[in-house]
């Protein structure tokens, strides 16, 4: 079976705060990242009209963006993360969705795969994100900002490993 090659896969993860991407020209390398913040009303307004200056600008194969379908805290993602499916298909990007188990899966090979230990993981393969390493949380902090982009990563990393057979993290 012949797969397809993408050039560039920009993985995105809305958060809380606004968004993380990374875009990757292969599992390994990245070639862009970054973590915005967002404040006040219509943050989703705000991200669409930052991400559309970062697809514009990345020009990316593939966006990789988390499956939310199943998302029950917060009920403003599944409509974010349609919205951000549009604007790439109107810009002849194609979509992936990634589910959480796919995640999860993809990092099963970790001696406890928490997200921490993904992040560990990610950081140790991809020596580029080890100054992002953010110090494991204690259980009364809130989450640090620099966990967007990890989980931006795991995404591109989970959709190169489906798609390609790679090895995540």
């Amino acid at each position: 079976m012949k797969v397809r090659r993408y050039d560039l896969v920009m993985a995105v993860f809305p958060n809380a705060r606004g968004f993380a991407y990374v875009t990757f020209e292969s599992p390994l390398s990245p070639v862009d990242w970054g973590m915005t913040d967002l404040s006040g009303k219509r943050k989703n307004q705000k991200r669409l009209r930052r991400l559309t200056a970062i697809l514009d600008r990345c020009g990316p194969d593939v966006l990789v963006l988390r499956d939310v379908s199943y998302e029950p805290r917060a009920r403003y993602l599944p409509q974010l993360v349609r919205q951000i499916e549009q604007m790439a298909a109107r810009r002849g990007i194609v979509t992936v969705r990634v589910s959480r188990e796919q995640i999860q899966e993809a990092f099963a090979h970790l001696e406890a795969p928490t997200r921490y230990a993904v992040v560990c993981a990610i950081a140790k393969n991809i020596p580029m994100f080890e100054p992002f390493v953010p110090p494991a949380r204690k259980i009364w902090k809130g989450e640090d900002r620099r966990m967007g982009l990890f989980d931006a990563a795991a995404l591109a990393l989970t959709f190169y490993r489906l798609a390609n057979g790679h090895a995540a993290g």
